[in-house]
Parts: C-alpha cells; structure tokens; sequence
C-alpha cells in the first residue's frame, strides 16, 4: 500500500477535481487525493474503480421523501443496497468512481450533504432517537443536535484541514445516552437544572487500539452555550492535537499526554473564549415533567423491547429491526410509507443501526407489523433474535481484515445468544471499533491471529465492559473466523453458569476474573484458541500481507 501525506495534503487544502474524477475515473488518483476525496464523504472500497459515499444524517433524522431517493440511488448507482451506520448516518456502496460527482450532487438536492463525513473530520452529531419523547429524556435535544452539527460542518473547508483527527459528538439524556457521552469525543448529556434545560459536558472519549473514557468538562451547561460547548471542544483538539502524527492524532491522545486537570482547564478557557463569539438563540423546547408511568403504561396491549412507550399516553416507539444496518431499496422505501403513514412522518435512524418510528398509536402496531412482514422486515424482539452490530469489513471496507457481516449472520445462529437475545455483540472488521465493540457485552475485533502457530483471519474477543463503572471491554483471546461462533457460546455458557441473579455480562466477567474466563473457554475449544491478546496484530497483517 502506497504511503500517504495526510498532513501534507491537509495543509494543500484537500484539492479534489471533481471534473476530472468524472471524465477519466479514479485510476490516476494520488493517495493524498483518495484522502481528500473522504472529506466530501467519498472513501475508496476495497475494489478497484468504486466507492462508499457516506450521507450525514445529523441526529439520524432521515424525511421519507429523503429515505426514498436515497433508495433509487442505491438501485441505480449501488447495488440496491443501503448500509446504516452506528453513527446515525447512510452509507451507499459500489458506487462507480465516474459516477460519484453525480451522486454527490444529488445528494445536496435532496438537502442532505456528505461533506465531513469520512476522513479526520466532524463524523457526525448523533442524538437519542426517542429524544423529546422517551420516559428518559428531560427535553427534545434534537435541535441543539442538529444546530451544533450545522454550525461546526459549515466550517469544513477551512478546519478539516487543521482537525488532527476524527471527532464524534452525541447527544441526549437516557442512560444509554450516558454511555455514548464516554465513548465519544464529545458527549451532551441532558439534564434540567432548576427548570433550566442544558447539559452535562464530557469530552476526550474514544475505543480503538487505546481506549479512553471520557471525563466530566462541565455538569452543567444552559442551552444557549451549547454551541459554545461544542466549539470549545474542537478548538483544544486544533490547538493541541497531533497534526502530523495521524496514529496519535485523536483527542484522547491530547488527554493522555497533558493530563486530565490540564485539558479540563484547556477546554474551560476555550469555552469561555467561545462564549464571547455570537451565536444565534437556540429554538425553544418544553422541559418535561416526570412522566405519568400508571397512564402511559396502560395504553398498550403490551411493551417490548421494540415497542415502547412514549410519554403521550396511546403512542409508541417502534424500533424495526434491520440485522447489521443492512436494507434493500424496497425495505428503506416501506418504513419511509410507514413513517408517514403510521408515525411522525420521520425516520428516526438508531445508534443500533436500526430505524425508529416515532408516534404510532398503539392499536396500530399490529398494521405495521403486519406491513413490515410482506417486506421481510419486522419489529425488534418480536423473534428471538440475537443483538448483533456489525461493520461492513473487509468486504468493501479498505481498512478492514476480516468480513465483519459474515461474522454478524454466523452469529444470528448462536445458541448462547438465542438463549439470551438481549446480550449485545458488536463485530468490528478491524481493531478501529467502528463497531465499538469494547462497549459490547462480547465485542469481537477483526484481525490476523495466530492460533497454535498459524495465521488465520480472526478475531480478538472482548469481555468486561461495564460502563456504569467506567470499564470498557478488555481481550479476552483471540480464536479464528471460523471458531467465533463456538468461543461465543463458550463465553455465554461460562456466564449462565456462574453469574450472580440478574447479573450483567461484563460484571459477571470483571467479578470472576476475565483470565478465569479465557481459561474455561480454552478448555472447551482446545486448539482452536489462544487466550490473551496477540503480541502486535500489526506485525502479522503485514506479514500475512506480503511484500
């Protein structure tokens, strides 16, 4: 693999010609100009000749006729299939390299943008897809999502050229909410302070090969400095982040080389700095009340885990399951139906790669889960399926070692986890946890593995993760491709056996012992599993890689 100048190119200013990307395709393409083409959303796929273009989707809010166009395009420019990403955002693949200008522009018609979102960028501003409705959510942070995303993308062209690395922001206030605010670079936590909506602020969070949790910045900031917050955050990562080390160039590496009390103090001057900058007001939302538990839990023939409920006695959020993100151009085209017809007229896009319908009236489920059924589709819990999270891998993915969907649909056989659909498997096809699988309860990292001697496309598996108490996933071995399914019902069997009542996966692992762990499974897949983690996974992809 040619050597790349990301540094140097930034400082370039990312030149892209798209009317040349047009006329002769991408054959003559330097490395520096396949980076600067990520920066419009526009990353090489494994394959020669095509491209994935990612679309932003800030908040992972998608309006249907958005949803059916992007569904046309994925029939006629990339294999009818649209991917939904754990950021909330659509990915289209297979695009034909003369093909992307045009899809780009089509892209902007519809109001949408794949601008930041590839490469050392703004990735996108997630945000709670029950925000403003959930029994959880204090108020609606949905628009302070979406205010933040436009304000800091509407900086891209000058400031992905000095960003040292990827940055993700998410917001909202549930305790799953919690847990994105300390794995994300920066995370907005909702809270209500004497009748004051606002947030908690937490910055320096990230997974990958050095995992770091975030830490508290502020415990409580009002709205209307929300998009100060937000700035502050970025301005510390420019100031004093890695530019000409991509390897070191994440936010977290800034936390870890001037100290926790330093990059509080750092970000607090940076906020204060960016309070003194105009802003325009935020829009108004309501502070919600306790909500009425006895009314709004009575207004319902039965909950689950994808069909819960709203505040509004009678309404629902309905979760439709969508195994890996995966859906077809008819499948995204019925829930865009759906929405209009059943919901808010809104797809809610999940962090779990599902799509959320928000305000179906309850005596309307069973329609749309009879709707959802004549395309294949259904409602979240409605079969015992396992939870699995999965990334694109290797498949079309260059930065991926192994087939992370495969994994995912080997996985969907599991007998451990049909016993226990609720436990999450996240399966990443390459150690950068786009998958996030050190949050899972058994997250699974694609890469070369040596197992009794061999190299073998694999993965290290991860247990432990509690982030109640701030502990993320540690490896607990690594096994081969072929073997993931065994170890996972290894670990799963493990965890009936001695966990405490009601006890959590990761607790569980972290109670017992995670190497007490990895020696019950190496005992029951014997060869085939090597506990620990790889000396450096590195060395043998590049020697699995040739020269």
């Amino acid at each position: 693999m040619a050597s790349i100048d990301i540094p140097g190119t930034k400082r370039a200013g990312l030149p892209v010609d798209f009317e040349r990307l047009a006329r002769d395709g991408d054959a003559d393409l330097t490395p520096e100009e396949r980076y600067a083409l990520k920066t419009h959303g526009v990353c090489a796929q494994l394959q020669d000749h095509v491209f994935m273009i990612r679309v932003r989707v800030p908040g992972g809010l998608l309006q249907p006729d958005q949803a059916r166009a992007l569904a046309d395009m994925a029939r006629r420019r990339g294999r009818d299939w649209v991917h939904v990403t754990t950021r909330q955002n659509v990915e289209l693949h297979w695009v034909a390299d003369r093909s992307v200008p045009e899809v780009l522009a089509e892209v902007e018609e519809l109001g949408l943008t794949t601008r930041s979102a590839c490469g050392h960028t703004l990735r996108n501003v997630m945000c709670a897809e029950e925000s403003g409705v959930g029994l959880d959510e204090p108020f609606d942070c949905l628009p302070d999502a979406r205010a933040v995303s436009a304000a800091i993308v509407s900086r891209s062209r000058a400031l992905n050229c000095v960003l040292p690395s990827r940055i993700n922001l998410a917001f909202g206030g549930s305790p799953r909410c919690r847990h994105d605010a300390l794995l994300n670079d920066g995370g907005f936590v909702s809270v209500v302070r004497d009748g004051q909506p606002g947030y908690e602020v937490w910055g320096g969070g990230s997974l990958g090969r050095s995992p770091h949790l975030s830490v508290l910045l502020h415990e409580f900031v009002p709205r209307r400095d929300v998009l100060s917050a937000a700035e502050a955050i970025v301005d510390v990562f420019v100031r004093h982040g890695d530019l000409d080390t991509p390897a070191k160039g994440r936010l977290k590496f800034v936390v870890e080389r001037i100290g926790e009390e330093r990059f509080h103090a750092e970000w607090s001057a940076a906020f204060d700095e960016a309070r003194r900058r105009p802003h325009p007001e935020p829009l108004p939302v309501p502070v919600l009340g306790e909500a009425e538990h006895a009314a709004v839990l009575a207004a319902a023939h039965g909950w689950s885990a994808g069909v819960r409920p709203q505040r509004i006695p009678g309404r629902a959020l309905v979760t439709i399951d969508v195994p890996m993100g995966d859906l077809r151009g008819r499948e995204l085209e019925a829930i865009a139906d759906l929405a209009e017809r059943r919901g808010d007229g809104a797809l809610h896009l999940s962090r779990d790669q599902d799509v959320v319908l928000r305000d179906v009236p309850v005596d309307e489920i069973e329609l749309v889960r009879d709707a959802l059924a004549d395309h294949g589709l259904g409602i979240l819990g409605d079969r015992p399926s396992p939870r699995i999270r999965a990334c694109t891998g290797s498949a079309v993915c260059a930065l991926g070692i192994t087939t992370a969907p495969d994994a995912g649909v080997a996985l969907l056989d599991s007998d451990g986890l049909r016993r226990h659909s609720s436990l999450r498997v996240h399966v990443s096809g390459c150690p950068n946890s786009c998958a996030q699988h050190q949050a899972a309860d058994i997250g699974l990292a694609g890469t070369k593995v040596k197992i009794g001697g061999e190299v073998h496309d694999g993965y290290q598996v991860f247990v432990g993760a509690d982030l109640d108490r701030r502990e993320h996933g540690e490896v607990v071995g690594r096994v081969a491709a072929q073997d993931a399914v065994d170890a996972v019902d290894a670990l799963v069997g493990v965890w009936e056996a001695v966990r405490h009542e009601d006890e959590a996966f990761g607790r569980t692992c972290r109670r017992v012992g995670i190497e007490a762990i990895a020696a019950h499974v190496a005992v029951l897949l014997e060869r085939r599993w090597e506990s620990g983690a790889a000396d450096d996974d590195r060395e043998l992809v590049a020697a699995a890689a040739g020269p």
